[in-house]
């Protein structure tokens, strides 16, 4: 039997920007636009003014956003990766080990480009990030309650790599290369708050170091020698007992899962989002305002009934807070950067309304997890009304009212109070002309501020 990682690697070192049908150059493009936004948006946070002064010791060619400065590649994909999810309104994908792929992927690509790679060459060697790192998150997604979970960071160090090695150039066995020593490098870890949260800063670094070592012939086996394989240590999560017959495995290059990615609406934990919008809805269709709500009971799905912290005292334990999210909400209207800012935390009023939100499970809703993140949301009024709903799907999911429109407001928002109109304008309008030059596009990006 063929070695499915040959199988994988062959098509992404053949790939071209033509090859792409349509409809997924332009899944890539508001990809690519999403996570500049939300890495532009995240640079100001704590997390992430951390990790670019450390980044910043270093010299290099690849450079740090909003700094004005660069670093060696490795360095850059760490701080930009950790940027890009320092808000929580990264990119996600359900089924494929529900991990982050923009937040990992594209800093990754973004830290191996140079003054030659245009918008094109970029799209390309993302659609492979992103198509290899999700597959390989599915076949770690745990199969047994005791199993480890392996967040964005592991799984997304795969996709990372294979995107760099793509935009560096290099042939499908340098790609498989870079996937084997990213897998052996890859962080394993789970979350952990506040600031480190998925590792995705650190998948992306070690990522893009894969990519380089294997540029440089690291793993190279003499011609015609196969390294001997084995199932008790398997070179990469392709080598896994049934990876190569596993059909989500085997759809690459037909099948285009960046096409069922979601967007996020809210800069928040993706558990949260159908019970927000949801709540959102019963608001307007009822013309409820805080002031006339009780209480809220938010039924949810069993993974998520640890996300009912009323008073988090730092952005990444608010990100993980139902009560939290419904306060802004039903306060401001909007889970956007400046709602989930450090200092909107200890605001009176929505830690008043977040004290009125009770979390519990519901087991009803288990089904339909991990394909949808549902919520049941029930609103009691002073007056003694009861209002509720049931809501399995949050705005962003693929096929959702959450549109080119909705997420062109998203990333204006995010991009506009460091970019400028002017800046945020021809970003946006360069990431869309895929003959244009990546450097001369990002520009206003890595600006320093």
């Amino acid at each position: 039997m063929a070695d499915i990682l040959d199988t994988i690697t062959t098509w992404a070192a053949g790939l071209s920007y033509e090859d792409l049908p349509a409809e997924v150059r332009e899944r890539a493009a508001f990809a690519l636009s999403d996570t500049i936004a939300t890495m532009v948006g995240g640079a100001p946070t704590e997390s992430a003014a951390i990790a670019l002064d450390y980044a910043a010791v270093a010299a290099g060619p690849a450079p740090l956003v909003t700094r004005g400065t660069s670093t060696t590649p490795a360095s850059a994909a760490f701080a930009n990766g950790v940027a890009a999810s320092a808000l929580d309104f990264d990119d996600g994908h359900y089924l494929a080990g529900a991990i982050h792929p923009g937040s990992v992927v594209v800093p990754g690509m973004l830290a191996v480009a140079d003054g030659s790679t245009t918008v094109a060459q970029a799209l390309v060697a993302q659609v492979v990030g992103y198509e290899i790192g999700l597959r390989a998150a599915a076949l770690l997604w745990p199969k047994h309650d005791g199993d480890h979970y392996h967040a964005t960071g592991c799984a997304g160090a795969i996709g990372s790599a294979a995107a760099a090695a793509k935009l560096l150039g290099l042939d499908a066995d340098g790609i498989a290369r870079a996937i084997k020593i990213a897998w052996v490098h890859a962080p394993m870890s789970t979350f952990n708050t506040p600031m480190v949260k998925e590792s995705i800063g650190w998948g992306a670094s070690t990522g893009v170091a894969a990519a380089e070592l294997a540029r440089a012939g690291w793993m190279k086996v003499p011609a015609g020698y196969a390294i001997p394989s084995n199932e008790v240590l398997p070179p990469s999560p392709f080598h896994q007992p049934g990876a190569a017959e596993d059909p989500f495995v085997t759809s690459i290059g037909t099948t285009y899962e960046v096409m069922n990615t979601y967007f996020k609406s809210f800069g928040a934990c993706r558990y949260t989002h159908a019970a927000g919008a949801g709540f959102a809805e019963l608001l307007a269709e009822h013309g409820l305002k805080a002031d006339d709500i009780a209480s809220v009971r938010v039924g949810t799905h069993q993974a998520a009934t640890f996300l009912d912290e009323v008073a988090p005292q730092t952005i990444e334990t608010a990100q993980y807070s139902f009560p939290l999210v419904l306060g802004a909400l039903a306060l401001w209207g909007e889970v956007g950067a400046p709602e989930m800012a450090a200092s909107s935390l200890d605001d009176p009023e929505r830690l008043a309304f977040a004290a009125k939100v009770r979390l519990e499970h519901d087991a009803d809703l288990d089904q339909h997890y991990p394909a949808r993140y549902p919520s049941r949301v029930e609103v009691t009024t002073t007056d003694g009304r009861s209002v509720s709903g049931v809501y399995l799907d949050a705005p962003g999911d693929p096929g959702s009212s959450f549109g080119p429109d909705e997420m062109k407001a998203k990333w204006i928002r995010l991009l506009t109070p460091a970019l400028g109109e002017s800046g945020t304008a021809s970003v946006l309008a360069g990431i869309a002309d895929p003959t244009a030059s990546l450097t001369s596009v990002l520009g206003p990006v890595w600006a320093s501020r």
